[in-house]
């Protein structure tokens, strides 16, 4: 689990992620997974003595489609540093998320992977995850015309 000094590392990784996302939402989203402990958690894994290598976060969800029994667990965010790849730093963080999730009764564990990340998805079947499902995500903006449509 993340420790009160980490907090900065953790936003920074998690902004390396997603970095669309404003920084008071992270810190929302961080505050949510620390203050549910008993659903929700976070491992870390430092680079140094300032620095953190990378972060996984873990939920659980009452159900995902392709996974027997409930509550199931959820690999919500892994990421690593580019600098830090290749160190088996997402291997020892994914199993610090499946131990988690198996000490709260979760008999399965689900996580996504983006059809073009070929190094998370091996990750991903080296540590015996199976892939059930390759899906197309859609969306549409609301405050945009139908395509065609001028404004």
């Amino acid at each position: 689990m993340p420790e009160q000094g980490d907090q900065a590392e953790w936003q920074r990784l998690r902004s390396e992620l997603w970095p669309d996302c404003a920084s008071e939402q992270h810190e929302l989203e961080m505050g949510t997974v620390l203050a549910d402990a008993d659903r929700a958690a976070a491992f870390v894994s430092p680079a140094d003595e300032e620095r953190l290598a990378g972060f996984v976060e873990v939920a659980l969800r009452p159900w995902r489609e392709d996974c027997p029994g409930s509550p199931v667990g959820y690999v919500e965010a892994l990421y690593v540093a580019p600098e830090e790849r290749g160190r088996g730093v997402a291997n020892a963080l994914l199993a610090a998320a499946e131990a988690w999730a198996a000490s709260r009764g979760c008999r399965t564990i689900a996580a996504d992977a983006r059809l073009d990340n070929a190094a998370g998805r091996a990750l991903h079947e080296q540590r015996g995850y199976e892939e059930v499902s390759e899906r197309v995500r859609l969306r549409k903006r609301l405050d945009a015309p139908p395509a065609g449509e001028s404004q």
